[in-house]
């Protein structure tokens, strides 16, 4: 057998051994057990969660128990928020319906029913979940159930189940006026509004603009660099506070991008940034940060006082994604711009024609004729 780190061997059948103690004899000789797998990175994940009895010794096991294992296998590769988001959807939409139950036991049946009542009334104030938050809690179940078939051999009850069709939403936006109005008041050398004006004209997202330093601004370049995105989320330890302020990669990696800066925006950066530290944050123009939910309540302040009806901050990212499309902008080019993972994403949220749209290119079908 060859051996690549302490207890853990490559066997003669191929696959991978990790030996860890279980428990000691009374006379305090070691116990030793056996996890085993294909590869050496799913070995050593298994040998990790056995030392702290994480995995399941023996199937079929509980719901619970294998989302437990599911979650713990996949902390080391995901992002905090993500690890947050997962336990949170379990807590409050699983645990309580179909925690304890059997996994070899769950038949798709019960889980149709399930999703059902979720619709209808899965929220804690009785009202019915909507059909994106199920869709996300299928999704994050399907995957727990795949890795027990894959790894504990036990039945996939969510394998056949589809997700809940979505009904389509019109994306609200600015309109032009709105627009031209919040571009006349927030070109200005106050960094809290030309941070609305850069959301509004690049898309950008609110934690990418709170995460944004003024060394990610290139005017030689002329093109702001997105590396970084801050979100406050549950804190995952028991101990307060209740809430902590994270600092992380993007949404996604295709989220890392480069995006031009608005030309007449340029000579204004420029001017501000003569003055800054590289390390500083481009909205607070200082070495410490502000986070989105009170960067929010300066965006609601702001249109506010300039006389525009509120909307959620998204609809500026909504509003440019809109007018790309509309002005005839390739939607891959708006994909790479909005950070989107896949394209897919972009035609599904933004390619929606509108009447105008139609007759225009019903016209140049015409003019053939």
């Amino acid at each position: 057998m060859s051996r690549r780190e302490e207890n853990i061997f490559k066997r003669k059948d191929g696959r991978w051994e990790g030996r860890y103690i279980s428990s000691y004899t009374a006379n305090g000789k070691a116990k030793y057990l056996s996890v085993y797998s294909r590869t050496y990175a799913e070995c050593s994940q298994k040998l990790q969660l056995a030392k702290v009895d994480l995995l399941p010794k023996n199937a079929p096991i509980t719901v619970g128990e294998l989302f437990a294992v599911w979650l713990a296998n996949r902390k080391s590769c995901i992002k905090p928020s993500s690890y947050v988001n997962y336990l949170t959807m379990y807590q409050t939409y699983i645990s309580d319906r179909l925690g304890d139950i059997r996994v070899d036991k769950l038949s798709s049946f019960m889980i149709s029913c399930y999703i059902t009542d979720l619709l209808k009334c899965g929220r804690v104030n009785g009202m019915g979940l909507s059909s994106k938050s199920v869709q996300a809690i299928l999704i994050m179940m399907k995957s727990v159930f795949k890795y027990g078939e894959t790894e504990y051999n036990l039945k996939d009850p969510a394998k056949n189940i589809p997700l809940p069709k979505s009904a389509h939403r019109e994306i609200e936006v600015f309109t032009i006026t709105e627009m031209l109005k919040i571009r006349s008041n927030a070109l200005c050398d106050n960094c809290l509004h030309l941070g609305i004006l850069l959301s509004l004209y690049t898309g950008l997202r609110i934690g990418e603009i709170c995460a944004l330093k003024w060394k990610d601004i290139d005017i030689a370049e002329q093109v702001i660099h997105v590396r970084k995105t801050i979100q406050r989320i549950k804190n995952p330890d028991p101990t307060p506070p209740r809430t902590v302020v994270i600092i992380d990669d993007p949404k996604s990696s295709k989220s890392i991008r480069d995006i031009p800066i608005p030309t007449f925006m340029l000579s204004m950066l420029a001017d501000i940034k003569l003055n800054m530290c590289a390390e500083n944050y481009f909205l607070t123009c200082s070495l410490n940060h502000t986070e989105p939910r009170t960067y929010l309540y300066s965006y609601k302040k702001f249109l506010e006082h300039i006389g525009v009806e509120y909307r959620n901050f998204h609809v500026l990212r909504h509003t440019f994604a809109t007018e790309c499309i509309k002005r005839g902008i390739d939607v891959k080019t708006v994909s790479e711009l909005l950070g989107h993972a896949s394209v897919k994403t972009t035609l599904e949220r933004y390619v929606h024609s509108n009447m105008d749209m139609k007759r225009k290119q019903l016209e140049k079908l015409y003019e053939c004729v």
